[in-house]
């Protein structure tokens, strides 16, 4: 407000308060009045909760390694739904952002894990359908948290109510199976057949005893072969790998810089556009609901494409697609001379750019796992994971950067140039559809595009994977 009785139009902070609409009963901004010098502490605290996604996927997800996926998932599930009462009762925006930052750091892990958990518990010749149709129910969340956010205008009692469910996973310690692979990387057999021999129940197949009493050979220090009863491969001495093997040949170094830059785009146009949603005109409530509900077709597309045309072609078309649609928004004005609104255009334009995001997002997961050689891999998705997250801290500070009237479209096409950048790069990147996962470093140096698409007669691959390699 200006100083009374000045000369020079000075302004100081306004001394009466502040007056808010009737639309929420209690919000954070009203709570703890983040409004005026403190109007960045909202986009701030989200910020800090993707940092707390970037923390997680880092420090936590290797934990599964060790004790396991099904432990892992529903333990953190557990810790993260008292987080999420806890923050229901926060009496200050420190408290608040604190504790959201914990529950940002149990998401990723839980995330990621059950990602692999789906990824494990599927053969590789059905594996693209259920690791991208898991995405859907993110897309369901979105339509319900609309929805929720629609009915509970408090803040705090829409914070209980989407914690509270995490406590119904209790139910899954019963009958959530723990993933055989990881069972027998850990030398867990006993559990590994129980589990094997409870899923041939349900699916009513019978497992022939010497499954479980196969005799191979393990090659010891001294070279002489021994023959053990196990249910496991032949064991060998195998070198130790690193990020830095990531980067030390020149097509694999190709293969991850582009990759990293592709998650890290996607992260940021993803989140960008969900971010930014609330800022565009309508009902922010419709806008989010139907920014979820875009999410369903685009993967079940996302699926069919994936299965007919391969990884890299969709991914291309979907990056191409949403980067232009972003694009476009910017030249759509919000209303025509003859003062006709067209801001139903502009969200349309937004929400076809988050269908190609959703999709490409997708896409992403399982070409990445299938690009990079088994003795990296995991340290490729790790890393991955972590530009993933370094794009959804930025999108948070590129859509507070420009609230005001003028640049809200501003955003929209910062993210479009981006993908559009990424469209272009995955022309620079192999097929691997119906392709044999590479196993080591060297498969990939030797292997060109058109060996690794080579396929029999049939249609299917030559070396093709049918999953029941362990």
């Amino acid at each position: 407000m200006y100083v009374p009785g000045s000369d020079h139009n000075k302004t100081q902070s306004c001394s009466n308060g502040w007056q808010y609409g009737n639309q929420f009963e209690s919000t954070i901004l009203t709570e703890w009045d983040l409004v005026c010098d403190n109007s960045y502490l909202g986009d701030l605290s989200t910020t800090i909760y993707m940092v707390g996604n970037t923390c997680g996927a880092l420090l936590l997800t290797p934990i599964s390694d060790k004790f396991g996926r099904k432990k892992l998932i529903l333990f953190l599930l557990w810790i993260q739904g008292v987080f999420g009462v806890a923050t229901a009762f926060s009496n200050s925006y420190t408290l608040f952002t604190v504790l959201r930052f914990f529950i940002a750091l149990l998401n990723m892990p839980i995330a990621l894990t059950t990602y692999v958990m789906m990824a494990e518990v599927f053969p590789a010749s059905h594996r693209a359908l259920p690791s991208v149709g898991i995405n859907c129910f993110w897309g369901i969340g979105l339509i319900f948290l609309s929805m929720f956010g629609y009915f509970v205008r408090d803040w705090s009692h829409l914070q209980l109510l989407i914690s509270v469910p995490n406590f119904l996973t209790i139910m899954y310690y019963c009958f959530l199976p723990e993933s055989i692979p990881w069972l027998i990387a850990t030398e867990k057999y006993s559990e590994a057949e129980q589990v094997a021999r409870t899923a041939a129940k349900i699916n009513r197949i019978t497992l022939p005893d010497s499954l479980f009493c196969a005799k191979v050979t393990v090659v010891d220090t001294s070279n002489e072969a021994k023959s053990q009863e196990a249910l496991v491969v032949e064991k060998t001495q195998t070198k130790k790998y690193t990020l830095l093997d990531l980067f030390k040949t020149p097509k694999l170094r190709r293969y991850t810089l582009i990759l990293l830059y592709l998650w890290a785009a996607n992260s940021l146009s993803y989140f960008g556009i969900l971010f930014s949603t609330p800022n565009l005109h309508g009902n922010l409530f419709l806008n989010l609901g139907i920014s979820g509900a875009v999410e369903i077709p685009a993967l079940f597309i996302c699926m069919w494409t994936m299965q007919v045309y391969g990884r890299r072609r969709p991914h291309i078309v979907f990056l191409l697609l949403c980067g232009v649609m972003n694009i476009t928004t910017i030249f759509v004005p919000d209303k025509t001379d003859s003062g006709t609104d067209l801001s139903p255009l502009i969200i349309f334009l937004a929400m076809v750019g988050k269908f190609g995001i959703t999709a490409s997002y997708s896409v992403a997961y399982l070409y990445s796992s299938e690009i990079f050689p088994t003795v990296v891999r995991n340290h490729a998705v790790g890393l991955a994971s972590f530009f993933e997250n370094i794009g959804g801290i930025a999108a948070p500070l590129i859509v507070y950067a420009a609230t005001s009237e003028s640049m809200k479209k501003l955003p929209l096409v910062i993210f479009g140039v981006i993908t559009l950048v990424a469209g272009i790069l995955c022309f620079f990147l192999p097929e691997t559809h119906q392709c044999p996962l590479p196993e080591t470093i060297e498969e990939v140096e030797k292997l060109s595009n058109k060996t690794r698409n080579r396929r029999k007669p049939d249609g299917t691959n030559t070396n093709d994977d049918d999953g029941t390699r362990l």
